[in-house]
């Protein structure tokens, strides 16, 4: 039966190798090896590494490409960051928020990205980012998923109109309740609004995601408020605590503690290293989170924006600041990082239809690496982006010649690359070998 595309010669991300991915009206029809079908487009993996659409479970979008539009952030800190977004979010319209994202998006669908959870911020009387962002995310569902946060930047008791505001944005469209209790003027305030936000999204049948814990003071526990209102509620998997930073400094038998009711509440913990390395100089406990069965995602936070002066939108890179930063270096943790930048996230975004499987979405990538720690280790070449079994973007293999002489050695930084030329090999005046 002829069916629309087939990816053959992929090896996957569990390590399989010489499987044929075929797809037919924008689902996967077979998984398996020597597919014998007529494909209207065949894409040859090569042995390849084929993984389903990386997913980056915390993004402020809103706020990406503004870096040095006047403002840059000299510190690096959380809170110069916020005062000049206040700054620049007063100036901004719904067609610049526009211009900006849609560039964003672009390099977030060329490298592969298509799932992303949007912190939204809804304290403007005009909801000028919800507007834009409602609009964007429909006029680009053909091409890549917005999850949209309704975030209350401002505090949502701090705020006197946060949570009108709430209201109505969520009336227009928005998906998850989002929170930051430490933005609160006291703690207790801010425990406060973690329960009366996690009752809303209750009542709506909505996911919650708060920015919790944004310092290293260990004295910092919002966490624990968390966990408690996702059980007390019984939300599970429809809760996620972002950031979590304090986390790192706490008293391991409390960290105990704490992570074992994180892990009974079935909840998500999603962590931004970028951030984490730049403004608190500390990342929350991914590996005893991991340990203990927590699901984890990974968010890039920031894209050129008053907070963070870099990025391209590659989950690639965020994996490898985890990894490095976090000092996650034994192969099941490395493994781990990569399944958090897209199992790990669709499970925190609870994306339907995701994976390389039957009856799955045809959405995939396939990349210039032989696995996993290979793209994380070069950042991967995207070779072709798919969405529903058509091919949306493109990139050419990497590849560089170095001239030595009368000879060229052709390398693509693969390990594969390597054995293929042979390496450098010098040969010196009067020495008969090479060195």
């Amino acid at each position: 039966m002829p069916v629309d595309l087939i990816v053959k010669n992929a090896t996957l991300q569990d390590g399989s190798t010489g499987i044929d991915i075929a797809c037919s009206n924008g689902m996967i029809v077979a998984v398996e090896p020597n597919i014998d079908a007529e494909a209207g487009e065949i894409i040859d993996a090569s042995g390849r590494l084929v993984v389903p659409p990386f997913v980056d479970a915390h993004w402020h979008l809103d706020a990406a490409l503004l870096h040095g539009d006047p403002y840059v952030c000299e510190t690096g800190l959380l809170y110069e960051g916020i005062n000049a977004w206040l700054e620049l979010k007063a100036e901004a319209t719904v067609a610049s928020y526009k211009e900006r994202m849609r560039q964003a998006l672009a390099w977030a669908v060329a490298n592969g990205l298509l799932h992303i959870r949007c912190q939204t911020d809804i304290c403007d009387l005009q909801l000028r980012q919800v507007q834009a962002l409602v609009e964007l995310r429909d006029e680009l569902r053909d091409l890549i998923d917005l999850q949209l946060v309704a975030f209350p930047q401002d505090g949502y008791l701090r705020d006197p109109n946060a949570r009108s505001l709430m209201t109505r944005a969520l009336d227009m469209g928005l998906d998850v309740v989002g929170g930051i209790p430490d933005y609160e003027l006291t703690a207790e305030i801010g425990f406060e609004s973690v329960k009366q936000l996690c009752e809303l999204a209750n009542e709506r049948n909505l996911m919650v995601d708060m920015h919790v814990d944004q310092t290293p003071d260990p004295n910092s526990r919002q966490i624990e408020a968390v966990a408690h209102q996702a059980i007390r509620l019984g939300m599970g998997a429809r809760v996620s605590a972002s950031h979590c930073v304090s986390m790192k400094n706490f008293a391991d038998y409390y960290a105990d503690k704490l992570i074992a009711q994180i892990a009974q509440a079935e909840m998500n913990v999603c962590v931004q290293p970028m951030t984490a390395a730049t403004c608190w100089g500390v990342m929350t406990r991914v590996n005893e989170l991991y340990d203990a069965g927590v699901n984890v995602a990974f968010g890039q936070d920031s894209v050129m924006d008053p907070w963070f002066p870099f990025g391209k939108c590659d989950m690639l890179d965020v994996a490898h600041m985890a990894i490095v930063y976090g000092r996650l270096m034994s192969e099941k943790k490395k493994a781990r990082v990569f399944d958090s930048i897209t199992y790990g996230g669709a499970r925190a975004l609870q994306v339907e239809g995701y994976g390389i499987a039957n009856n799955m979405n045809a959405d995939m990538v396939v990349l210039q690496a032989a696995d996993p720690m290979e793209a994380i280790r070069i950042r991967a070449t995207r070779l072709a982006v798919i969405r529903r079994g058509k091919v949306i973007a493109r990139q050419n293999e990497q590849r560089a010649s170095v001239m030595l002489g009368d000879r060229t050695i052709e390398i693509d930084f693969t390990r594969e690359g390597v054995k293929r030329s042979g390496g450098l090999s010098v040969q010196r005046a009067g020495c008969g070998h090479g060195h």
